[in-house]
């Protein structure tokens, strides 16, 4: 399960550094993403040659969640950090959601061109455009290319590429506007009992 943690999360590289930014399109994806207050819809994710599917949620700033179908396992943020929590094992592994690529696309404010956010290389795929980025200082553990449908401009799936090389390809489908989540949605529901055998437990 924690690889399965790891190639969710991806965390960022270099590319090319000669490679074309065409500013137009970061321009777009910046504004339409800065343009978002909460998003919910589903995803396909590959990995290693295996498929799993989900559901999608997040809430600017800072708050993601992903479900999986078939897996025992949530990928969830409160706004500072992602916890991986994998319940079959009642184990939550936590990091900073800064190095994620879900951290970049829910800050308070996302700005591409200035910041710590160092886009790398555009593409124009005709009803489709991507941006390839990484994060300033850690470019050499991995990358993330994030593309948008046009017209109109919305998201359209991600890829990450770790230091390894191992891609994860997670694609979303029926995305919509959603802003009404239940105030602990972004919190990981754990519920303690008293242990016969003396200590805590959790469950469910």
């Amino acid at each position: 399960m924690r690889k399965l943690f790891f190639a969710i999360l991806g965390i960022i590289m270099c590319g090319h550094a000669n490679a074309d930014v065409d500013v137009s399109l970061v321009s777009g994806a910046e504004n339409y993403l800065n343009s978002i207050t909460g998003l919910a819809g589903d995803f396909v994710q590959t990995a290693n040659g295996k498929q799993e599917r989900g559901t999608f949620s997040m809430l600017r700033p800072g708050r993601v969640r992903l479900d999986y179908d078939n897996m025992p396992v949530q990928l969830i943020s409160d706004g500072s950090d992602l916890y991986f929590f994998d319940k079959s094992l009642d184990q939550i592994t936590t990091v900073p959601l800064t190095s994620t690529p879900a951290g970049i696309l829910v800050r308070e404010n996302i700005d591409l061109r200035n910041a710590d956010i160092n886009v790398v290389e555009t593409s124009d795929l005709g009803n489709k455009f991507s941006l390839k980025m990484n994060l300033r200082g850690q470019e050499g553990i991995g990358n993330m290319t994030v593309v948008f449908d046009k017209n109109p401009v919305k998201l359209n799936s991600w890829t990450v590429v770790d230091a390894t090389g191992a891609k994860t390809d997670v694609v979303f489908y029926d995305l919509h506007a959603k802003t009404d989540f239940p105030s602990d949605y972004f919190q990981i529901s754990r519920h303690r009992t008293v242990s016969t055998s003396g200590g805590d437990d959790f469950y469910d």
